[in-house]
């Protein structure tokens, strides 16, 4: 509504003299602005405070304390806006002085006619025609009307923004002549750049729809269909795109404040969108000049008089809602954790770098929790205000970046440098580089090289939204050296995250999508959202998030995360790869129980896992070894001091390098060492000990591994640049491994494994990632073979049997979990032996060290008298005195 008329002069927005009526303190000098009251000269004296109620006599000019005021700033018994206004929420970073004059609070629409739009763009400053500003903005409209095949004008003008690749617009040789210093502009004056290119595209979509008249004029409304009059055109944005490098965030100072950078993060936070009224666009009822006015919050102020001076108009402004300069802004906070590749956090001591970034208008809810986005903006500082104290002076800034571009990093290669590549070459030049890279994987864990290779390959995995993940799961006594496998892992991935069980209840809610904030209106992704898209999430303890299993086994069966809202259901897509390790119950793992009988995991979520490892800590020969290697990691012999070195004096072969990956004549010089095998023979070698063959030598203690800034390099770029296919050896290879593991199947009837078709396609998938760390683009039968020797002895330990009789290909590797059904296929062969070797010797009564001899060759290695029992409960054994029991025969 209008203010109410005055009589006389207008009221001025400067009162002298103290507010009277209301009851709360108003400063002596002060100014209304915006609904507030704004102190001109800081707050009286405290004896000027504890003086009468009665005003100060007024100086000369000004009216009478005691006269009422009038117009806008009336008090007292009238019903004015300030009567009830308290001013003591006011603080420093609340003031606004008279000269703040930077911050536009109200233009006059006076656009020249060449550029219907300038105001939209230049709040202060005046056309001037043939000065460098007009000459540059004819220049890049020039470029626009010469390369209409790369922006869509009619499409610019619905959706209010277009991109702007760099490669377009500086390969413009005739932009160049007249703005050579384009890119030096866009990156340390972007805001002043990017209107000047708006502004541009503004002009030609104008001019372009005037030439498009006679069709837009001739859809007119009818009456089934209403078709709106078209109006002027509202502002346009511009999203710049590879202007900048992606820069990290440890790199950013205080000196990049109000210039164009890039950073690339997983978006871990998304807050609730705002809107409000921004501008409010009002025309004058004598002059009919248009103006515009800054609003902020509840309060709207309106035009006191007319922008014209010529006109005297104080009132009867009328707001104008269809108005380009009427702006509705919409306003989103969303926090990005960085993710690059020169940096390792192993998510216990130490976080990536996290950075808020304000999104507005179109790029509003143009993300979700869990994307991993490259975004690029203008660097901010913001004033901290309530969470400061007055003698802190250090954290009262944070910085902030205002968006001016968002795009998927999916889409956007990952670079490396020269030292980057020469590394990496080198590291594919070694001799067996398979076994370097195991070794690298938590050197302080001795052995287990077949568990550290199925994290390698789960790591090598596939890249983007239609990967297919590969589940590895440690299971184990305490103390063994899980937890380190994971931590390394979480430390050489290229994207992910790690949950911890320990912490129970807490870690769980870190799993998925949950809410945060003070008004719970946050959403929050959790280690499955952060890991989707080709990342790894690395849970410690699985077994310990009881509460929260089922919500991963959701997101490993069907690939998204469930969020039930009052009224609403939504739900998130999440494919990670998960590598998972969990203790048993018991404290130690007991060989006699089923798998699922010694740690607390449900078998659907066990079906999951593609690799299980049962790592036992067993005495052994290779306690002398270990005691050496723990005796040799203390004493500051491992602690990769020369790898520097190493790669800087070993020359680089000039044949493992080329434009797009790296030639694999080294790579196959070297399988050419394995070929030992006949395409006749049965693809299960088990002649072929790969974890001999990745074992630690004692004369090879001094092998200096690789740091793991170093492997995350390697394998980003493995992932990124090479794309191995299967090549007509490897895919028979994988056929006759996947029919003898549905003919072991077939055999054992009574199991509750079924071999399938995700069976064979964990296959292909384990043998393109060991491919692609040897950066081959075909896949060997080599490659296949290391990996069905993976599967074998995952499928071997998980099932509690050794697999003489053919039976042992079964259990988690080949069946996704397994291990259920081990004791009772283990009673089957061993009655079946006991049978054939009673009607051979044609007697039924043996004495127990018979019976283990039968059982030995049956597979069976541990927890013999458990299935001994089990036997004579089941009446397959009766038993005729002490150690000695009969066979029935079939």
């Amino acid at each position: 509504m209008n203010p109410p008329p005055s009589r006389g002069r207008a009221p001025s927005r400067f009162v002298r003299g103290r507010g009277r009526g209301g009851g709360a303190y108003r400063p002596y000098f002060y100014f209304r602005r915006n609904g507030r009251v704004i102190p001109a000269r800081g707050n009286r004296p405290p004896n000027q405070e504890e003086a009468g109620s009665g005003a100060p006599a007024a100086p000369s000019g000004d009216p009478p304390a005691n006269r009422p005021s009038r117009g806008w700033s009336r008090t007292g018994g009238k019903r004015g806006r300030d009567v009830h206004l308290d001013c003591s929420f006011l603080r420093p970073e609340n003031y606004a002085a008279p000269e703040d004059g930077l911050t536009v609070q109200s233009i006059a629409v006076d656009n020249p006619r060449a550029y219907p739009g300038w105001r939209l763009y230049f709040l202060r400053e005046n056309y001037e025609e043939g000065n460098e500003l007009a000459s540059r903005i004819m220049a890049v409209q020039a470029h626009y009307q010469r390369n209409p095949h790369n922006y869509d004008f009619l499409m610019i003008r619905d959706r209010g923004f277009f991109r702007l690749p760099a490669l377009n617009i500086l390969s413009d040789a005739q932009l160049k002549e007249v703005w050579p210093g384009l890119v030096e502009d866009i990156r340390e004056h972007p805001l002043r750049t990017l209107a000047t290119l708006s502004l541009a595209m503004h002009t030609v979509v104008v001019n372009h729809l005037l030439d498009c008249t006679d069709s837009i004029v001739s859809e007119v409304s009818t009456a089934d269909i209403y078709v709106s009059p078209p109006g002027r055109l509202r502002k346009i944005y511009v999203r710049p795109e590879d202007f900048v490098p992606v820069d990290t965030m440890e790199g950013i100072s205080h000196t990049r404040v109000d210039t164009l950078l890039s950073i690339r993060g997983t978006v871990s936070s998304v807050g609730e969108p705002t809107y409000s009224l921004t501008w409010q666009a009002f025309r004058c009822s004598r002059c009919q000049m248009e103006m515009a006015m800054r609003q902020r919050g509840t309060f709207q102020p309106r035009p006191y008089q007319c922008k014209r001076s010529e006109c005297v108009a104080r009132d009867e402004f009328l707001p104008l809602r269809n108005s380009p300069y009427t702006r509705l802004s919409m306003r989103q906070i969303i926090r990005l954790e960085e993710s690059n590749l020169s940096s390792v956090h192993d998510f216990e001591s130490s976080l990536p770098g996290e950075m808020d970034v304000e999104l507005r208008h179109d790029l509003v809810d143009a993300v979700r929790v869990g994307q991993e986005v490259v975004v690029t903006g203008v660097l901010k500082l913001q004033e901290l205000g309530e969470n400061t104290t007055a003698g802190d002076a250090s954290n009262q800034m944070q910085a902030y970046l205002k968006a001016v571009s968002v795009r998927d990093a999916s889409t956007i290669k990952r670079e490396f440098s020269e030292r980057d590549l020469e590394a990496i070459a080198m590291i594919n030049s070694e001799q067996n580089s398979f076994k370097l890279l195991v070794q690298s994987i938590a050197p302080e864990v001795y052995g287990h090289e077949l568990p550290k290779a199925a994290c390698l390959l789960s790591l090598l995995g596939g890249k983007g939204p239609e990967a297919d993940a590969i589940n590895v799961l440690l299971v184990g006594d305490p103390g063994i050296g899980k937890t380190k496998i994971l931590q390394s892992c979480a430390q050489i991935t290229e994207r992910g995250a790690h949950v911890s069980g320990k912490r129970g209840a807490q870690s769980a809610q870190h799993l998925g999508v949950t809410f945060a904030g003070r008004n719970k209106r946050v959403l929050q992704a959790g280690a499955l959202m952060s890991a989707s898209g080709g990342g790894h999430c690395t849970l410690d303890d699985v077994d310990k998030l009881a509460s929260k299993q089922a919500i991963l086994l959701q997101c490993l069966q069907s690939g998204e995360i469930n969020l039930p809202l009052s009224g609403a259901f939504a739900s998130f897509p999440a494919q990670p790869s998960v590598i998972a390790c969990a203790n048993p119950q018991r404290g130690q793992y007991d060989e006699g129980r089923y798998l699922l009988q010694n740690i607390n995991i449900t078998p659907a979520l066990l079906k999951e896992f593609h690799l299980v490892y049962v790592l036992l800590d067993k005495p052994s020969e290779r306690d002398m070894s270990l005691t050496a290697h723990v005796r040799a990691l203390h004493a500051g012999a491992k602690k990769r001091a020369k790898i520097a070195a190493r790669y800087a004096l070993k020359p680089k072969m000039s044949d493992s390098i080329c434009e797009a990956t790296f030639d694999m004549r080294a790579a196959d010089s070297r399988d050419d060492t394995m070929k030992t095998e006949d395409d006749n023979d049965s693809v299960m070698q088990h002649d072929y000990d790969l974890d001999k063959r990745l074992e630690l030598l004692p004369d090879e203690e001094d092998l200096d591994l690789l740091p793991p800034i170093l492997i995350k390099k390697f394998l980003a770029y493995a992932r990124q640049e090479v794309n191995p296919l299967l090549n007509e050896e490897a895919s028979n290879a994988i056929l006759r491994f996947f029919q003898e593991l549905q003919g072991s199947s077939a055999f054992n009837e009574g199991d509750s494994c079924h071999v399938g078709a995700g069976q064979l396609l964990a296959l292909i998938h384990l043998s393109q990632a060991r491919a692609r760390l040897d950066l081959s683009p075909v896949v060997s039968p080599q490659h296949v073979r290391d990996v069905i020797a993976l599967l074998t002895e995952s499928i071997t330990q998980t099932s509690l049997k050794a697999g003489s009789s053919g039976s042992g290909a079964r259990g988690a590797g080949g069946c996704g979990g397994g291990g259920g059904g081990g004791k009772s296929a283990q009673l089957r062969n061993f009655v079946h032996l006991a049978q054939k070797r009673s009607a051979a010797l044609g007697r039924r009564i043996f004495d127990l060290e018979e019976l283990k001899e039968i059982g030995t060759r049956a597979g069976i290695l541990t927890s013999f008298s458990q299935v001994v029992e089990m036997a004579n409960l089941g009446g397959y054994l009766l038993m005729k005195g002490a150690n000695m029991y009969e066979v029935v025969p079939e």
